[in-house]
């Protein structure tokens, strides 16, 4: 019941010409390009090749359960994150590092043990591939802080990624695979 209840939430957020949802049982067997300047996203089946404009960097894709963990330099040391294709308001750090960087901005955002708050952005020049860019963090609540730190990470990276990079992800390889925009 609690998964119709959000399932019915969902529909409410998106457009109702939209005829399905397809989770990860259906992407594991794809490759998905996530093309943010172009807004779009193309789905390849196995065999199929997805163009991707000059790669830059490539992680490993692990699991089931999948795991995708990503290394960049911030602040000349090597951090570890958390990819997450949810990652869509703001990137997270914990907060030691977050606040290392130049206050950028403030953001509503959403945890259920707050309800909405406003959190202050923290901008980090950031190396990636090779490529440096400028991503906007925010600290983690500290309970994602634990879950995150346990994994040997400091952080969950998504938009960030997004919008500086075409970010592929292969599951039939087992491979994430960041590119250039032309």
């Amino acid at each position: 019941m609690g998964g119709g209840l959000y399932l019915q939430d969902a529909r409410r957020n998106v457009d109702p010409a939209i005829s399905e949802f397809r989770g990860l049982e259906y992407f594991a067997q794809r490759k998905v390009l996530f093309d943010y300047n172009s807004a779009a996203v193309i789905v390849a089946d196995q065999g199929d090749e997805v163009d991707q404009t000059h790669s830059v960097a490539e992680f490993a894709i692990l699991g089931p359960p999948y795991h995708i963990f990503i290394n960049i330099t911030i602040g000349e040391q090597n951090r570890k994150m958390i990819f997450n294709t949810g990652t869509s308001i703001t990137d997270y750090l914990t907060e030691s590092i977050a606040t290392t960087g130049s206050p950028d901005d403030t953001i509503e955002d959403f945890y259920p043990k707050k309800g909405k708050y406003i959190a202050i952005i923290f901008k980090h020049s950031v190396e990636i591939g090779g490529e440096s860019v400028d991503i906007s963090f925010r600290s983690q609540p500290e309970d994602i802080d634990q879950d995150v730190r346990s994994s040997g990470a400091v952080g969950i990276i998504g938009i960030g990624l997004y919008k500086n990079f075409q970010v592929l992800l292969d599951f039939p390889n087992k491979r994430l695979v960041l590119g250039k925009f032309e």
